[in-house]
Order: C-alpha cells, then structure tokens, then sequence
C-alpha cells in the first residue's frame, strides 16, 4: 500500500468517530432493532480499527450511550462506553451529544432537553464540555452544542471563551478546525429549523463567527449519515454512526431501504480518517459494515486497510442526478416540519475512491440549483468536464461565459454529418472558454458494436480505437491552433478495456477523453456479472496509467437498473460501494 506520510507536504492525521450510542447487553429501552444489541461489539470494532491507523489524536463527536440522562442506567453505560474507548492508543477527546447531556431546547419533542446539572456525570467521566487543544501549527476546538440557545450561564460563558480562542489562534496564525454534535445545518446554511441541525439565533452566530475567524473545517455528529456542506470558505461535514443508520435518511435512495428498514444498512457505518497537509486537508471515509464483516464477493481486505492515497484514479461521469435536493417525509423526529439533504452517499463514494475528475451534462452547469452545488464540489477539490451537444448557442454560451470558471474541460459533441461546422463550434467555444475542448461524433450504439443486422434509438458518441484518421479529419478545418484541440473516444462495452486503450493511445496524440463504458450484455438483460466488472475495470485502470495527456471516466459509476441496458456499477443505488469498487481502490493502491 501506498504511505500516506510520504508526500512533502503531510503534517498529521487524525481521526473522528461519532454517535456509539452503546447500550447495556441487557438493556430494553427505546427501539425493537435487533442491532441494537451490538453497539458495543461495534464500537469495540472501530478502536481496533483506529488503533491500525495510528492517528496522532481522535475526537468522538457525541452520543457515547444511548440511554439519555433521565434513564436510572445511563450512569452504568456511560461507564460501559469509558471502559471501551479507553482501549484507543491516542489522546483521545470527548464533546457532549444530547444522549449523553440532554436534546437541544425545542417545542415539539417529548425528550428532556439539556438542563443546568445535566451535564455532571459527563464532564466527571469525559472531562470538559467545551475545550480547545494546538498541534502542528493548529488550533482544534470541540463545542458543547445541545446547550445552544439555553441562555444558562455555562452557555455564555462558552461563547465568551469561544471568540476568544478563535481570535487568539488567528492573531498565532494557527489553522483552526471545530468539533460539534449538532451540525449547523445539513443541507442550507438557511434552511429551516429541524431536529438536525442548530437554532436560530445560535446559527448565525456560529456561522458568521467561523467565516469571521477562517475556521478550516467543521465536524458534527447526530444525523448518523455523511453530508458536506460549504460555507464561504469552511467545509461543513456531518459524519456517519458506527452504531446505526438514521433510517428516515433511506429516502435519499431511489430503492427500497436496507437491513432494519435503513437503520441496519451497515454499509454505511463509519467514521473519518482527516489526513492534514501544509496546505489542504483531506477526508478518508472509512466504512465499518458493523463488526467488519464485508458482503460476499468483496475482496477480503478490511476498508481500514484501503486508506492510502491513490497512486492514479479514473474519473467518473454521473449520470444519475446529484446536485438537486430530496426532501425527506414530515414524520418521526420531524413531525411537523420539512427537511430536505442531498444525495452525499454519492460524494462519500467519490472521497473514498480518491476519484477527483466528474463529467456531466451541460445542463447540471445551466441549472441554477445543481451549479450551486456543482460550485461546492469544485471548492472541494473536483474538477468537471461538461458536455454538450450541437453547435453551441447563444445562450450555451452566455452560461459558459458566466460560469466557466468552474469547469476544467467541455466536450462539444456533433452529429457526423455536421463535421464541417467544427470550426464555427470551435471558435465559438474560444470567445468564452480557455480550458481543454474536446470533439466528439455522435454514434448509434449498435453500429459501434458492429451489428448491423437491427435496429435500436440508442446513441453513444466519440471515436471508436480504429478511427484515428477520420478524427483528425474532423479538424482539418481548423486553423493552425488545432493541437491544442482534443477528441473524445469510447470504449465500447463489449470491447477489451486494456486492448481498446493501448490502441486510442497508440493512434492518437493529442489530447484525449476516453467514455470508458462498463460491461453490459443487451436492452432488457441486465449485466450482474461483478467477477467480470471487477476485471474489466482493474484491466481499465492499469492501461489507462501507461497513458499520457488522457482523461479516462468511467460510465456509469452507479447502477442502472431502470431502463435499458440494465448493468451493475460501481455503486448500488443505495450508494454502496460493490465489489468493483474496492478492487479499484486495492489497484489504485497497490500500483
């Protein structure tokens, strides 16, 4: 495996963990989920699991013990849970979760809220509710949140402590990231008030005074699901349980909910590695399955094991939508209210991959919602390449003009007979985007798959491997400054991945965007052959390293199990990963 320590700029990693939630063995309250029986064999799991990474520090974000503080066995779970995490070989920080201190004051829930003694038998067995610690040129902050907006005296003495700490870590130029229970919001720093995120005026506050003092990132537990948000320069991140899925939150998948009606989908289980450079931070997402237990035909390798960084990744085209917001049900936890999230399983995917590079339609750019988000991604890291069909328009390029910043590359695709209006598209592309333009053909996708004996309305589009010379004729009319043009192919997904691309490379040399389509078999069959998926895509990733001025994505990432040419992906539509994904990952590894 690759050692993350060995790039220049790495300083340390630390890890975070949230929402154990453990529960006495014999324990009967709240809930009939069988798993919630093994919160502590779970929780067990995952300090083993962080013992393998050796961070320089962990922080738990909240929720230790589910037994709230009115329950007469709290005392003895919080004790339980003290028993456990003493088993972590770093220093280890707890902040207080409204399991274990009491809810955030509200109107509309039966649960006790945080009251001025709540919070004693915490800070005698966790230590300070709020405190603030420096390592490597960084000042780290854990809050106490559930008692936000109470008005009790210990809540404003924080807020007097907490303007002081982030002033003085600016004025010694410190980096500062913060810990929370509560996030500030899921979705929109505007959004609503609901049961997940903070109140009013508490919000604001916190939000105005992050920007204020350049806080770097913020951590938060409680919705027991991965979301990432960005405001003005902070990354926002709420973090998985190790004990158990939110399971309103299923509704963010277009399928039917996993195991326990969503609470169970263990696939989701875990928490973050954050590895910090001289100049960036990044985010391992590692998941848990519960015990470890991977589903059958995953490689037999821990994901704890697989949190090297890439020595090279393939991109990614998405094709199913992600940038727009789902609302949730007005139900359980959120009777009376709407919330809506994104669709961030994807995104967790996308972190844990190492994948950077995302291709999309032109549309997800001229969309006003989606190009918000599509805005937060590129603040992330992700780099897009959109494409487009036809001569570009007036209005195609009053939005590119506007917005192109955020863009890497644009693929301007063109029926076959318009080959003669390449250079109109070319130049008008250039009045207003200087980045790397590809040219694409559009193709019938049975004519690339060399059956002419029926007929089908599918389209593909790009340069098969054969068609180098025909490429480079879509260009002729261009003037002298068409080598700094590129072509996009594809590989067919009846074809060998590694043969097809040693020969686009071997025949063209300029720039190239490959379509690298996954395997299917026909229109109404569905191609589930994950053996066959995992080699077509490590033989993929291994050619596609041997080339140079190339951009591989692959198509499609996640499953497409509703309409034609139904096929497996890398992801499930629950947004988990399958087998092919991790034998990407082991291959981006071990290369």
């Amino acid at each position: 495996m690759t050692d993350p320590k060995q790039s220049d700029s790495f300083l340390f990693h630390f890890a975070v963990i949230s929402d154990s939630h453990v529960r006495l063995p014999d324990a009967t309250e709240e809930g009939g989920y069988a798993s919630n029986r093994l919160t502590i064999e779970r929780a067990e799991y995952v300090v083993r699991c962080v013992n393998k990474l050796r961070p320089d520090f962990v922080v738990h974000l909240g929720d230790l013990v589910h037994p709230i503080p009115a329950l007469p066995i709290h005392e003895a779970a919080v004790e339980r849970a003290r028993e456990i995490f003493a088993g972590i070989e770093a220093d280890f920080y707890a902040l207080p979760g409204n399991h274990d201190i009491g809810d955030k004051p509200n109107a509309w829930l039966p649960a006790p809220v945080v009251e001025e003694e709540s919070h004693l038998i915490f800070a005698r067995q966790w230590g300070p509710l709020y405190q603030s610690f420096a390592a490597n040129g960084c000042c780290f902050v854990c809050l106490d949140t559930p008692v936000l907006n109470a008005g009790f005296a210990r809540e404003r003495a924080q807020r007097v402590w907490l303007e002081e700490t982030l002033r003085r870590a600016r004025e010694q130029g410190q980096r500062i990231f913060v810990f929370m229970h509560y996030p500030l919001f899921i979705c929109d720093p505007a959004e609503p008030t609901h049961y997940d995120n903070v109140d009013e005026p508490a919000r604001g506050w916190l939000l105005g005074l992050f920007a204020r003092y350049g806080v770097e990132a913020v951590f938060s537990g409680h919705v027991h699901n991965v979301f990432v948000g960005v405001h003005e320069k902070t990354t926002y991140y709420s973090l998985p349980s190790m004990a158990f899925v939110r399971p309103e939150y299923a509704e963010l998948a277009t399928v039917a909910p996993g195991d326990e009606y969503g609470r169970n989908d263990t696939a989701k289980l875990g928490f973050f590695l954050a590895r910090v450079y001289a100049d960036r931070h990044e985010i391992h997402p590692i998941r848990t399955y519960g015990g470890g237990q991977l589903p059958a035909g995953m490689p037999p390798v821990e994901p704890v094991q697989m949190t090297g960084k890439p020595v090279h990744m393939l991109g990614v085209s998405l094709r199913r939508g992600w940038g727009r917001r789902v609302q949730l049900a007005a139900d359980g936890l959120d009777e009376f209210q709407r919330k809506e999230a994104y669709r961030d399983g994807l995104l967790m995917a996308l972190f844990e991959l190492g994948v950077t590079a995302l291709r999309v339609p032109f549309a997800d750019l001229a969309q006003a919602d989606v190009r918000r988000r599509l805005a937060n991604f590129v603040q992330l890291g992700f780099e897009f390449t959109v494409y487009s069909l036809g001569l570009p328009d007036e209005a195609t390029l009053a939005t590119v003009a506007a917005r192109g910043r955020l863009l890497r590359s644009w693929e301007i695709i063109l029926p076959e007979y318009a080959m003669s209006e390449v250079g109109t598209a070319v130049r008008r592309a250039r009045t207003v985007f200087p980045g790397q333009l590809f040219i694409a053909p559009v193709v019938p996708i049975k004519a690339a798959d060399g059956d002419s004996l029926s007929f089908q309305h599918f389209a593909s589009h790009g340069f098969a491997a054969s068609q180098s010379e025909e490429a480079e004729s879509w260009l002729a009319a261009l003037d002298d400054s068409a080598g700094d043009i590129g072509l996009t192919f594809r590989v067919s997904p009846w074809e060998e991945p590694a043969t097809a691309l040693a020969e686009i490379d071997r025949q063209c040399r300029r720039a190239k965007l490959i379509n690298l389509q996954l395997p299917r078999w026909d229109e109404g069959v569905r191609f589930d052959d994950d053996a066959r998926l995992q080699c077509f895509i490590v033989d993929a990733y291994h050619a596609s390293r041997t080339m140079g001025n190339t951009a591989v994505f692959i198509d499609t990432f996640m499953d497409s199990d509703r309409g034609y040419y139904p096929r497996n992906g890398l992801l499930d539509r629950r947004f988990n990963p399958r087998p092919a994904f991790y034998a990407l990952k082991l291959a981006s590894l071990v290369s």
